[in-house]
């Protein structure tokens, strides 16, 4: 593709960049190309996230394919609902296999490199299901391919987040997770500000093989990049008997204060996506163009700088006070960002936009940096990838709740501030969260015994074998 066209000039640079971190990557310490790998996978997942939000439903199917507005929402709507059960179906079956897979490339990379192939593919062919098939099958069709696709970032999820609790020390984990947060925002930031450029009439068809071929170069370079490591021990029980005893394990070993992290991740993407889906929206208002203009993106970019310069600050802050107490700090300036914004809506105060950006983004990077790294110090040793991707789908399944919640309330709430109710509606997540948050007990999670779920699990098997072994061998022997 020529580096001339408007898509050739994003994409050339990320082709350049991919291809350079795979011929430079062995001169990298391999905790840094580690770190490099889980970062730039997230990029690609918030590449495709900030697709959905602001072209999906209103430059693609709305303004280029001519689709009416209410069955443009509603296919959107049971689009990202049908990625959210793709997605759940792919991190529980996805990370159970990856947790009892054994190869020379590791149980985790090859894992990662399929979940990126089949989403990046079904990404990409977006445009050419819209151009084959009539209008009357892409009620069906989206959805399926939206299905397809987030099986493979569940697929791709769950291994690479058990790498962040594998590879790296609980005292490493909160500086991985502010790379992570880095690298989502830059990944928003490419899909909100880079793609706008090219988003017209003419060329927003490119934007989703521009994003699917990304998708895909991303998974080749983290499975260049990451380190081929395998569990130092052998699968416990067959893999489908450990998918089917994913609510036990859940219960048995993750216990009341684990599922306290997933209700508070599950609020923490509630009042996250409550802001993100429906800012374009807010920021299309006369009131707020007279100090934004039209560059809507222009609020998101002040929050990402703030974050980007908050980052390393974070770190400290982590270290000094703790994971558990960075994230409430963080979930209350969210829940305060949000009512500003309610008090901007109803009381047209937009010459406060730029500091209530700020404010966000300040916020995001303290929710960010743990919402990955406190988890990770929590998840039991021998079932990382199924816990964690477990830990994924809460912070994914309320985005298409808040998306169908939110066009209900534009239709009853017209005209009476409904952008306000919806962020009201995000700070009060955010407050839950914090609430939750307060209620889980980090210290006797970190216990030794808790870590050691294989250990537990096999000592408790192993006994109960011999026992049952011995009673077996006890009665066979009097018969003969």
């Amino acid at each position: 593709m020529s580096d001339k066209t408007p898509i050739g000039k994003v994409l050339s640079p990320i082709t350049t960049v991919s291809t350079a971190i795979l011929r430079e990557g062995k001169s990298i310490p391999q905790k840094y190309r580690n770190m490099i790998a889980l970062g730039l996978h997230s990029f690609s997942n918030a590449l495709i996230v900030s697709l959905i939000i602001l072209y999906y439903n209103d430059d693609y199917m709305q303004v280029h394919l001519e689709i009416s507005k209410s069955m443009a929402n509603s296919i959107w709507s049971y689009s990202t609902m049908a990625g959210s059960i793709g997605l759940l179906l792919a991190v529980i079956v996805g990370g159970a296999y990856s947790d009892d897979h054994r190869s020379k490339y590791g149980a985790r990379a090859p894992f990662i490199l399929t979940g990126a192939i089949i989403a990046g593919i079904m990404i990409s062919l977006i445009p050419f299901f819209a151009t084959i098939l009539p209008r009357d099958f892409l009620v069906v069709v989206f959805p399926t391919v939206f299905f397809i696709a987030y099986i493979g970032l569940g697929i791709g999820s769950s291994p690479k987040l058990a790498l962040l609790s594998e590879l790296f020390t609980r005292e490493q984990r909160g500086w991985v997770g502010l790379a992570i947060a880095g690298f989502t925002t830059l990944g928003s930031f490419v899909g909100i500000v880079g793609l706008g450029f090219i988003v017209s009439e003419i060329y927003v068809t490119m934007i989703f093989p521009f994003t699917g071929i990304s998708v895909i170069l991303v998974g080749v370079s983290v499975f260049f990049l990451v380190e081929k490591v395998n569990p130092p021990f052998d699968p416990i029980d067959d893999t489908i008997e450990d998918i089917r005893n994913t609510p036990k394990y859940l219960v048995t070993y993750g216990g009341k204060d684990f599922g306290k992290m997933l209700v508070v991740q599950s609020f923490w993407t509630f009042g996250a996506a409550s802001v993100s889906l429906y800012m374009a929206e807010f920021l299309r208002s006369d009131a707020a163009k007279e100090v934004v203009g039209n560059n809507e993106g222009i609020v998101i970019i002040i929050a990402g700088v703030v974050a980007a310069l908050m980052a390393i600050p974070s770190g400290f802050i982590i270290k000094k006070i703790g994971k558990v107490n960075t994230g409430i700090i963080g979930s209350i300036v969210f829940a305060l960002y949000c009512f500003l914004l309610v008090y901007v809506d109803i009381e047209g105060a937009y010459i406060l936009l730029i500091p209530v950006a700020m404010l966000g983004g300040l916020a995001s990077i303290f929710i960010e940096s743990v919402s990955l790294s406190l988890p990770a110090d929590l998840v039991p040793e021998g079932k990382e990838a199924q816990f964690m991707g477990i830990n994924k789908f809460a912070a994914t399944w309320t985005q298409p709740i808040v998306s169908m919640l939110g066009a209900q309330i534009f239709i009853m709430y017209e005209n009476r501030h409904p952008t306000a109710i919806i962020f009201g509606l995000g700070g009060i997540a955010s407050i839950i969260a914090t609430v939750f948050l307060l209620l889980i007990n980090y210290e006797k999670m970190l216990k030794e015994e808790y870590h050691n779920f294989y250990k537990r699990y096999v000592r408790a098997k192993g006994f109960l074998e011999q026992q049952i072994g011995d009673i077996t061998n006890g009665i066979v022997s009097k018969f003969t």
